[in-house]
C-alpha cells in the first residue's frame, strides 16, 4: 500500500525536526540486517539520546533542505538509516563503528554541522574522546593548580609551626 502524500508531509515534518535537534547525522546501510539487530542498535543508541531511523532517500533530502543541511547524494542512494546524534558525538559514533564492522556493513558518512564526512571521518568522530572523558580532563586541568596552591601554603604553613616549635622548645630549655 502506497504511503499517502499527507503521511510523505509528516514524515518530512518529523525527519526535518529531527535533524534540526541533532548535532549531527550519521548515514548507514541496513540492507542485510534483522530486524531484530535494528531494534538492539536502536534501543543501545536511544540510551545515548541518539535515535535510529530508516528513511527513503527523497524524503531524507527534502528534509535536509528544510533544515539547512548540505544534501550529500553520494550518501543518499540505496536503503538509508540515520543515526540523530544529540548530546554526545563520540559515543554514539563508537557503538555505530562497531556494530558495522561487526554486520561487515558499510557506514556511509556523516554530516556534522554543515561538512559532510566519508565513513574515515565517521570513524574519527568515534575515536574523539567522550563526554565524560572531556569533562574529567576538563576538571584534572583546573584541579591541578589549585592542588599546587594548597600544597605550597601548607609547607609554608608547616615551616612557620616547626619554627614556633623549635623557639618555644628553645624557652623552654633556656628556663
Amino acid at each position: 500500500m502506497p504511503v499517502t502524500r499527507e503521511r510523505k508531509a509528516e514524515l518530512v515534518t518529523e525527519l526535518t525536526e529531527e535533524l534540526k535537534q541533532a548535532q549531527a547525522v550519521i548515514i548507514t546501510d541496513y540492507r542485510t540486517l534483522k530486524v531484530s539487530d535494528l531494534q538492539g542498535i536502536r534501543n543501545e543508541l536511544r540510551g545515548m539520546q541518539t535515535h535510529y531511523h530508516v528513511a527513503k532517500n527523497t524524503l531524507l533530502e527534502i528534509a535536509l533542505k528544510d533544515a539547512g543541511l548540505p544534501v550529500p547524494a553520494n550518501l543518499l542512494e540505496g536503503p538509508t538509516a540515520v543515526a540523530f546524534l544529540r548530546d554526545d558525538l563520540s559515543g554514539p559514533a563508537k557503538k555505530l563503528n562497531a556494530f558495522f564492522k561487526e554486520k561487515e556493513l558499510p557506514i556511509r558518512g556523516a554530516i556534522v554541522g554543515q561538512t559532510v564526512y566519508d565513513a574515515k571521518g565517521v570513524e574519527a568522530l568515534g575515536n574523539l574522546p567522550g563526554r565524560n572523558e572531556m569533562y574529567a580532563s576538563i576538571l584534572g586541568s583546573l584541579q591541578g593548580p589549585a592542588s599546587s596552591l594548597v600544597g605550597v601554603l601548607n609547607g609554608a604553613l608547616s615551616q612557620l609551626v616547626y619554627v614556633l616549635q623549635a623557639k618555644a622548645e628553645q624557652g623552654e630549655a633556656q628556663a
